[in-house]
């Protein structure tokens, strides 16, 4: 598995892991107005996901998308070095957040566009384990390849 696999498998793990917080949050707690889903939705329905299939492609490119985040982290991280690489990983998937926060905005993107605090607050705590499980799978993923050249040389 070549290092952008292992970023993209790194970052789907990840974001299940997110996202099983996001649905505890929203389900649960009932804490926020929106969840992860619903922003791909939103982009590509111009609605909120309506049906168990909307939900269900939403889900999926939402996914995708945390997968390619991986991808940019796995790439990122040999330039800096590995160490601290928890950190890296929280700063990384904050920033990256913002990012994402961005778009709606400057594309005026109903309901994106003006999230509640209790989203926003949620959202980024849901970024902070994105960031830590997919720093720590990356990690594990990584070793376990090295691990896997020294028995096949």
């Amino acid at each position: 598995m070549d290092r952008f696999f292992r970023g993209f498998v790194a970052g789907i793990i990840g974001g299940v892991i997110m996202n099983i917080w996001d649905y505890f949050v929203h389900y649960i707690l009932q804490f926020t107005k929106l969840l992860y889903l619903d922003w791909p939705g939103m982009i590509l329905f111009g609605h909120l996901p309506q049906t168990l299939w909307e939900a269900a492609y939403a889900q999926i490119l939402q996914l995708l998308l945390v997968g390619m985040l991986g991808v940019g982290f796995a790439f990122f991280i040999p330039h800096v070095t590995s160490r601290w690489y928890l950190i890296k990983g929280v700063l990384f998937a904050m920033i990256a957040g913002f990012a994402i926060y961005t778009v709606p905005s400057l594309l005026r993107i109903p309901r994106l566009s003006e999230v509640p605090f209790g989203t926003v607050i949620s959202n980024h705590i849901g970024g902070v384990i994105w960031g830590l499980v997919t720093a720590q799978m990356l990690r594990w993923l990584d070793r376990k390849q090295i691990f896997r050249l020294k028995i096949n040389e």
